[in-house]
């Protein structure tokens, strides 16, 4: 060999080393893919099948997981720790071994959060566990589980992809194991491998969907393949082997739509086999009656129907249908699975990036809620969720708006009593703060002279009505009419004399309260005509005043409802509604300010003028924010000119 063919050979070898570093997938499928051979021993192929996947995933530590032939417990075949001690790995591994056993249990992906390792130091990294099932024959079936970081791209679709690919290399060894019983079924992961292919190249969902059931018919030998898009709880059939144009009313569609719900429903695949044992078919028919039915009037031998899955989500089904003679194996249903777990992911993320601008808002809605009510990054969310509350009640929110301010009782009227007359303070029965009902005597005066002078001047008018009588008699006429001018006047003296001593004892002319006037230290005082001696107010009604702020001022009107209470009891509210606003302002406790009045009743009768308290005018609902931030805002606005 000579130099140069050495030199070309080591830049060949560079070359390969580049390509394997920039595409670090396909030196681990073909590093797997040389230790997938017959005379490869277990032991091997499971650690390089875990290499690859904590290789691949950039795993903090890695579990190649088997089922024990005797005890039939899972145990650990293989581990690597690049990235965390003995005592981290052992801390995880209940949590890790109840993954890999419902994944074995269920044979599809699972993951979930894995605390910090304890021994390790805390640094507040959030771990990710993932579990993926490795089947096979005895030699390889099991489960892979992985720890990777949180925010591994590992994690993505395409990359998730890409260890379900590790993962299905279980297949190919144990049909290398097997090659006369596999040989079949190697072909026919070729073939689908070769669908998968096809299909991705094109980038439209039903232009895949379409692809993928034609190719696949060809590549299984069976009689129909359909594919069927999930939307919500319904499935829609895209595609059907060998049909341009479907319509959706047939009865065919129909059934294939039944059956692919049955699946989309349970999450499980579905399967009828005619040619099975009465026992087992009994059994099909109970558990998937819809592909029973396919079957029966599709005249077709088998059903077998897959869920397409996107992390774990149905997103799809692929139903697959063999006509008379044809059989359907457990290894063709095992490539079927294994085709599903690849174009599932794939044609969901060809949906994805086919939705017009309308559909990708609503999806990333439904997203952000999904997000927000998961389980990662609780205090994170709940911040986040506060935060939306908080800015949704400020910009929407509306609450009431009050008018608030101190309050007083005041008389709504006063009657004032006086002396009628010249005359004494004989007794005085109340005082003020007193209650009084109607008709209840207030003061009494000294009548003694008046009953003397109403006497005198009765006796008085006798005599001048026999003096009449006299003169009548005599036909004195002149003397008659003097005479009865004199008894008209003594007449009128009396009436008013009697007017007099009716009026020297004062009644309440309503029920009310005594607001001034204490005589019960002047008994015996004189007075005279037209002193004022007693004020009463009612107490059925009284005068609320409210004092309003000069800001709020403007938003109180005539006929706007509120409430109050007092001191002498502040657990009770009442009602009132405003009657007037005085014009201008009044100076009260150092503030000037506005005074709003109401006319509150007083059925109980506790209220009393002079009580004070606070009160409240309903002026409206506003904006939650102008309320609580109006008084800031005009303070501003008042002194920086706004």
């Amino acid at each position: 060999m000579t130099t140069e063919d050495l030199e070309q050979r080591t830049e060949g070898r560079e070359q390969q080393t580049a390509e394997r570093t920039r595409l670090p997938i396909l030196g681990l499928i073909d590093s797997i893919q040389q230790v997938c051979a017959a005379g490869t021993p277990p032991e091997k192929f499971v650690n390089e099948v875990l290499r690859g996947f904590v290789a691949l995933a950039d795993a903090v530590y890695g579990a190649y997981w088997r089922v024990d032939r005797q005890s039939r417990q899972l145990g650990i075949a293989a581990e690597v720790m690049p990235r965390v001690s003995e005592a981290g790995a052992r801390a995880w591994g209940q949590a890790l071994g109840e993954l890999a056993l419902g994944v074995v249990q269920q044979t599809i992906i699972r993951f979930q959060p894995v605390g910090e390792p304890p021994g390790e130091l805390l640094t507040g990294q959030a771990y990710m566990a993932l579990g993926f099932p490795v089947r096979g024959d005895d030699a390889a079936a099991g489960c892979v589980t992985i720890v990777v970081r949180a925010e591994s791209p590992i994690l993505s679709d395409a990359g998730l992809a890409m260890l379900r690919l590790l993962g299905d290399f279980g297949l190919l060894y144990s049909s290398t194991r097997a090659a006369a019983r596999y040989e079949k079924s190697y072909e026919s992961l070729s073939g689908a491998w070769k669908v998968v292919g096809e299909a991705l190249a094109f980038a439209g969902p039903h232009e895949m969907a379409q692809v993928l059931s034609d190719r696949s018919r060809a590549a299984f030998g069976a009689q129909r393949v359909s594919v069927g898009f999930a939307k919500g709880n319904k499935i829609a059939v895209t595609a059907i082997s060998g049909e341009d144009m479907l319509d959706k009313r047939s009865n065919f569609v129909r059934l294939i739509q039944a059956a692919q719900t049955e699946v989309l429903v349970s999450g499980e695949p579905g399967f009828y086999a005619a040619s099975a044992e009465p026992d087992q078919r009994a059994e099909q028919t109970t558990r998937n009656p819809q592909h029973e039915r396919l079957a029966r009037e599709g005249d077709a031998e088998a059903v077998y129907s897959v869920p397409l899955r996107k992390e774990g989500d149905v997103v799809g089904v692929w139903t697959v249908e063999f006509g008379k003679g044809a059989s359907l194996t457990d290894e063709t249903r095992q490539v079927i699975d294994v085709t599903a777990g690849q174009i599932g992911p794939l044609l969901h993320l060809a949906r994805q990036n086919a939705r017009n601008v309308f559909k990708r808002a609503g999806d990333g809605s439904v997203a952000a809620a999904k997000w927000l009510l998961g389980k990662e990054h609780p205090w994170r969310k709940a911040a986040a969720v506060g935060g939306i509350v908080v800015l949704g009640v400020a910009v929407f929110g509306r609450t009431d708006f009050n008018a608030v301010g101190n309050c007083s009782l005041e008389c709504s009227f006063r009657q004032v009593y006086t002396a009628p007359f010249d005359t004494t303070i004989r007794s005085a029965a109340v005082r003020p703060g007193d209650t009084v009902e109607k008709g209840q005597t207030i003061v009494e005066f000294d009548r003694d002279d008046l009953v003397l002078k109403l006497r005198e001047t009765q006796s008085n008018m006798t005599g001048a009505e026999k003096e009449m009588s006299t003169h009548l008699a005599e036909e004195k006429m002149s003397q008659y009419a003097e005479s009865q001018a004199r008894r008209d006047s003594l007449a009128a003296q009396a009436d008013l004399l009697k007017r007099q001593v009716a009026r020297a004892e004062v009644h309440a002319d309503f029920e009310g309260i005594v607001v001034t006037g204490d005589l019960t230290q002047d008994i015996g005082r004189p007075v005279r005509m037209g002193e004022q001696l007693v004020e009463v107010a009612p107490l059925d009604k009284l005068l609320l005043d409210v004092e309003v702020e000069q800001g709020d001022i403007a938003y109180v009107e005539e006929g706007q409802k509120g409430v109050f209470t007092t001191k002498a009891r502040p657990n009770l509210s009442m009602p009132f509604e405003v009657d007037k606003v005085r014009p201008t302002p009044e100076t009260r406790n150092g503030a000037s300010v506005y005074i709003a009045e109401a006319t509150v009743a007083n059925p109980e009768g506790w209220l009393r003028p002079g009580m004070e308290g606070a009160a409240k005018i309903h002026v409206g609902r506003r904006n939650i924010t102008w309320v609580y931030t109006r008084k800031l805002v005009n303070w501003l606005r008042l002194h920086l000119w706004w």
